[in-house]
């Protein structure tokens, strides 16, 4: 009897022991939370480290690359950090002054590393079929994934080879043919940062090229050709092809943006 009524009691005290600590543990951690909440310091330590980089946007004043510096956060390995990096380009600039070269909606499939410093960076067909299309706005886009990549892991990668729902891209949406892996296009990057200005709106199109199939030219840049041109006339862009990452493509080339799919 008398061992029963030992053995209730060590339970009870087991337990209520067991209830304090759980519950000094709940204040604790709300504790922290607010102390992390109302001190500035405590709340930046508690945040994920990050890491700063600069995005590359095309310019609303010049028809250039402008650099776009943000923090991102530091990923587990450099290829976490990239994607972080990437997500931070297809969100858009957040400021008045640039304008997006990845369409809104845009998703990164993935990114991996490939041989010789070649990095691969596969996006959904949302880049292809949500582009605003026209020879200007499709190197903003090829070069401003390029710069951003290069410039930020130039220790890592000096060419992208881009692909579009898991194939290389031999065009974004019609008007400029990729050859091969890209480079950094220093003539297209403006070194002029300017700070973001909060509260902006990024205008609805990459730059005023893409709202007109006008040609437009630039310092150490071919003339651009009108949307619809066929292929063949079309100024390529990249170095020398790699061997192709996943089915070949089918289609017989590329036509004008906007055209039948059993016509492109």
């Amino acid at each position: 009897m008398f061992k029963k009524i030992g053995l209730a009691v060590l339970i009870i005290a087991v337990s209520g022991a067991l209830v304090w600590n759980y519950q000094e543990a709940v204040l604790e951690f709300l504790e922290r939370g607010r102390d992390a909440a109302l001190d500035p310091a405590r709340r930046d330590a508690a945040r994920a480290p990050s890491v700063k980089k600069t995005l590359y946007f095309a310019g609303v004043e010049e028809d250039l690359l402008v650099p776009y510096p943000v923090e991102v956060e530091i990923g587990k390995n450099n290829v976490d950090t990239l994607r972080n990096v990437l997500e931070a380009l297809i969100a858009g600039p957040q400021g008045e002054g640039y304008a997006p070269v990845i369409p809104k909606g845009t998703k990164l499939r993935m990114t991996f590393p490939g041989p010789d410093g070649i990095v691969y960076v596969d996006f959904d067909e949302t880049l292809r079929d949500a582009h605003p299309g026209g020879v200007w706005a499709e190197l903003m886009t090829a070069y401003g994934v390029a710069g951003t990549v290069v410039r930020n892991f130039p220790d890592l990668f000096d060419r992208v080879v881009l692909l579009i729902g898991g194939q290389e891209a031999q065009s974004i949406a019609g008007s400029l043919a990729i050859t091969g892996p890209l480079r950094v296009r220093e003539e297209l990057i403006s070194e002029e940062a300017s700070a973001p200005e909060a509260g902006g709106s990024p205008p609805a199109t990459p730059n005023a090229a893409a709202e007109s199939d006008a040609p437009v030219a630039a310092t150490g840049q071919p003339p651009a050709n009108a949307v619809g041109v066929p292929k063949e006339t079309l100024p390529p862009v990249g170095s020398s092809p790699v061997d192709p990452v996943g089915v070949p493509q089918k289609k017989p080339g590329v036509g004008a943006v906007g055209a039948p799919g059993n016509s492109r």
